[in-house]
């Protein structure tokens, strides 16, 4: 079976479901859950503006970006 799972914010009470091609022309259960411990946005080539990419490249080049010291790893107890 294949699934199509997207977990958005929504600030109207009308959405627009995109879905894949493989989908049109059967019939669809589409099922609306609240759910609260989700954050993640599902996010497709389609959804950057078209030339996102050209515009951004490079940006940090000016000013590198520095990783901070990650601290000491944690020890855990090995599972039996």
């Amino acid at each position: 079976m294949q699934a199509l799972r997207q977990i958005h914010t929504f600030n109207s009470q009308s959405i627009s479901i995109k879905i894949p091609k493989t989908f049109m022309n059967r019939p669809l259960e589409i099922i609306i859950i609240p759910s609260e411990n989700q954050k993640a946005v599902h996010v497709t080539p389609e959804d950057w503006p078209k030339d996102f990419f050209a515009k951004t490249a490079g940006c940090f080049s000016d000013a590198p970006l520095v990783r901070e010291a990650q601290g000491e790893y944690e020890v855990r107890d090995t599972i039996k």
